[in-house]
């Protein structure tokens, strides 16, 4: 079961990144250079965090806990960034 959940997370990570990839070469006319190779930088940032997190998670029990206060830290950030913008 749990190498199941690793294997369809990975998998997900993967579409995820095909399709944002896709949206901007089909949108070419939407986004300037700079505005796609920035998405696509940021896409590809955001999913080696995801796959780290993924693997680090399914490895041992300390990965675990990592994951879960990475997680909780991100959450934190994304508040306080979401009340300084509004």
């Amino acid at each position: 079961m749990d190498q199941n959940l690793k294997r369809v997370l990975n998998i997900y990570g993967v579409f995820l990144l095909i399709s944002w990839i896709l949206v901007f070469i089909i949108n070419q006319e939407t986004y300037t250079r700079s505005e796609t190779v920035e998405g696509i930088g940021f896409i590809c940032v955001v999913l080696a965090i995801y796959f780290i997190l993924v693997n680090l998670y399914h490895k041992s029990k300390f990965g675990q806990k990592v994951v879960v206060w990475s997680l909780g830290i991100l959450f934190v950030i994304n508040c306080i960034c979401f009340f300084i913008v509004y």
